[in-house]
């Protein structure tokens, strides 16, 4: 057997390479970035305020980051989270899992979903605005987790734990603005998601709810 050491068909990685993650786009079901269906074959859906998430994920140059893996994480229109600890819990929607995934291209990321309610305090943290838990996967990076809050939830935003504990100034970073309202559709947020550089959105170790 060759020795390891003899092997001469290696190639030398180029300064330009980057470690994954690498998603095929097998990888991502179209239907995870529309929670407001739940199965295209049924006439049902979740409970609440339909609402649009529309977002630019930017580079540090302000430019658009395509190819990036976004994931969505959030409680129901009562406020409630489907996780292992509440199976049962009675405002449970049946129709409505809370979690969305897609990939993103140089055109603004479109997440259709419903806006999240208030989450009562509990497990030693008080009680949290409407929001949104946003995990980004890229090559390059292992992940960047934030969340995103809501401009017309001033007085539950001002309460939020996770607010307070950031700069004053670093607060409006993380708040989508509502730019449309119509009584028969979906209301529209915007949000710019800036991974680094000037107008960097603030990043956390961790977020699960």
């Amino acid at each position: 057997m060759t020795s390891p050491s003899l092997l001469t068909n290696r190639l030398e990685p180029l300064a330009e390479d980057t470690v994954g993650p690498y998603y095929p786009y097998s990888f991502v079901d179209d239907d995870r970035s529309d929670l407001t269906r739940l199965h295209h074959g049924l006439s049902v859906g979740p409970q609440g305020k339909p609402i649009i998430l529309r977002g630019r994920l930017l580079d540090c140059e302000g430019q658009p980051v395509d190819d990036a893996l976004l994931e969505f994480w959030q409680a129901n229109a009562a406020g409630i989270l489907r996780t292992p600890d509440a199976p049962d819990h009675p405002l449970l929607d049946p129709y409505f899992d809370g979690y969305g995934r897609l990939v993103t291209t140089l055109e603004p990321f479109v997440f259709k979903t419903i806006k999240p309610g208030a989450i009562a305090a509990g497990n030693g943290m008080g009680a949290r605005a409407p929001h949104i838990t946003l995990t980004i996967f890229s090559d390059g990076i292992t992940r960047l987790v934030t969340q995103i809050f809501f401009d017309d939830e001033p007085e539950a935003n001002a309460r939020d734990p996770l607010l307070e504990s950031l700069p004053a100034e670093l607060r409006d970073r993380l708040v989508a603005r509502l730019t449309s309202n119509p009584s028969d559709g979906p209301a529209i947020y915007e949000i710019a998601i800036v991974m680094r550089g000037e107008g960097e959105t603030p990043f956390f170790d961790d977020l699960s709810s």
